[in-house]
């Protein structure tokens, strides 16, 4: 499978399993096409390798690869645990300590713990707390000042700095910490595609991260709202139009709600960003057990499979590519579902559908209706490129909002803009944008020097578009 012939696009998380120069190219060439670097973990000095080795390999091989910036988020995390575990049993009543000097010096036991947060200003009585992605579950007894009385509710071994979730609370943490301010300036200067912005509750939330982005000459950022608790999915429709994108992190999302409303508000949202030519990504736990297994289990491919079928822009890798024991294969797997699944996409049942919902939504102007009429042109499969000349990247912005039935390639006018398109489905930016947008502007004929990177073949029909004409051509 060569990579032009998948329409939906994957991010992987770098870790240390995939950080290596080899490594990175080899999951590009099966099928990576944006990097996650997960700012929960690392220096400014490992990301900036990450970010370094993705475009060595992005100028390689000729293959755009967007850089993906992801949040530390305003997380809470469990203080040090002696031994840096202790086995916590069920029943057991614990003391949580919230003040910032007992985070710093207490040492946790099997009954007394430290916070990194002030929790005991926003939960009250009846509240549940949950600890490390869930697998500790705690209903909290009483409140105090800078004291929780909790009940643990199961057995579980409790390691120092794990991750806390208040599902259903409103917390009154800030949404962008000094740090997560620093990291997005540090992006900034990394000439970084998108940021993924961790819990974001309402489009305010979004504006305050964009005001900083054009304070600090990041305006050509885009910003990926990950939605990952109730408050985000109240104002769902808000978040999306503020954001470019969004991210389902089903990881945190499935503890904030019942588990069992995740795909519900999976396909939600997946609809409602279609409707509106939003790019929307499906994220955590996808091929889990590819952690530690070569092979998925059946539930797994399904669950990539749905994803893409619903019509989700992108799939994510997080452990399985950033830790685990397989993440080339995992690659691989995930981009073989996906394109298993894209062939069910542009049938007459639902995407016609799509096709009017989103021209319905759409602002009517020339760019729209350029995008509406090639997409209907284009449903039947006869081409197999779409070569689209935009200078400021908004008319292949359009275009991608109503995903037509072939491979969008893309000539840019504005270097900044190649990178933009790592989680859009369908689109594929030439590297060699700048050389190549004048030229085809001359003569549309250029267009098959565009297409040699993405490996056409004899016979194969292509148009060739801008905001002014629209040709066609036979490889």
């Amino acid at each position: 499978m060569q990579f032009i012939d998948k329409r939906s696009k994957l991010i992987g998380t770098i870790g240390p399993s995939s950080e290596k120069y080899e490594v990175l190219k080899e999951l590009v060439i099966s099928g990576l096409t944006c990097i996650r670097a997960n700012f929960s973990h690392g220096t400014h000095e490992e990301q900036k390798a990450k970010f370094d080795n993705a475009k060595k390999v992005s100028k390689e091989l000729n293959i755009p690869i967007s850089l993906m910036l992801d949040t530390k988020g305003p997380e809470i995390r469990l203080g040090k645990m002696k031994d840096g575990a202790q086995l916590i049993k069920s029943n057991t009543e614990v003391v949580v300590y919230t003040k910032e000097e007992d985070f710093q010096n207490l040492v946790g036991t099997e009954n007394k713990w430290s916070v990194s947060y002030r929790m005991d200003k926003d939960v009250k009585k009846g509240d549940r707390i949950v600890f490390d992605d869930g697998k500790l579950v705690t209903e909290v007894i009483s409140v105090q000042d800078g004291l929780i009385n909790i009940v643990t509710k199961n057995q579980h071994l409790l390691k120092t700095n794990k991750r806390i979730n208040i599902p259903g609370v409103e917390f009154s943490l800030p949404f962008l910490s000094e740090k997560d301010k620093n990291d997005v300036i540090f992006g900034i200067k990394e000439n970084i595609d998108y940021i993924a912005a961790s819990f974001v509750n309402s489009a305010k939330d979004v504006n305050e991260l964009r005001s900083i982005l054009k304070a600090n000459n990041g305006d050509q950022i885009k910003i990926i709202s990950k939605i990952e608790s109730q408050t985000g999915i109240n104002n769902i429709d808000s978040i999306i139009d503020a954001s470019d994108g969004i991210m389902i992190a089903r990881g945190d999302l499935g503890l904030e709600i019942p588990y069992y409303d995740v795909p519900y508000y999976e396909k939600l949202i997946i609809r409602k960003c279609r409707k509106l030519g939003k790019p929307v990504i499906v994220a955590t736990q996808m091929l889990d057990s590819m952690e530690k297994t070569p092979q998925p289990t059946r539930a797994e491919v399904t669950d990539v499979y749905w994803a893409t079928e619903l019509g989700a822009d992108s799939t994510m890798l997080s452990g399985e590519s950033a830790s685990g024991d397989f993440p080339i294969e995992a690659v691989r797997v995930m981009s073989t579902i996906n394109l298993r699944a894209e062939k069910e996409f542009y049938n007459k049942l639902y995407y016609p559908v799509q096709l009017e919902e989103v021209w319905n939504n759409s602002e009517k102007n020339k760019r729209h209706e350029i995008a509406y009429n090639i997409a209907k042109k284009a449903i039947t499969g006869k081409y197999k490129y779409i070569v689209v000349r935009s200078k400021s990247g908004q008319l292949l912005s359009e275009i991608a909002k109503y995903r037509p039935n072939a491979a969008i390639i893309g000539l840019v006018g504005d270097e900044k803009q190649i990178g933009k398109f790592g989680v859009t489905n369908s689109v594929f930016v030439s590297l060699d944008s700048i050389k190549f947008f004048n030229e085809v502007k001359d003569d549309f004929e250029k267009a098959r020097e565009v297409l040699k990177p993405f490996y056409p073949n004899k016979g194969d029909k292509f148009l060739v578009i801008d905001e002014h004409n629209e040709k066609e051509f036979t490889f």
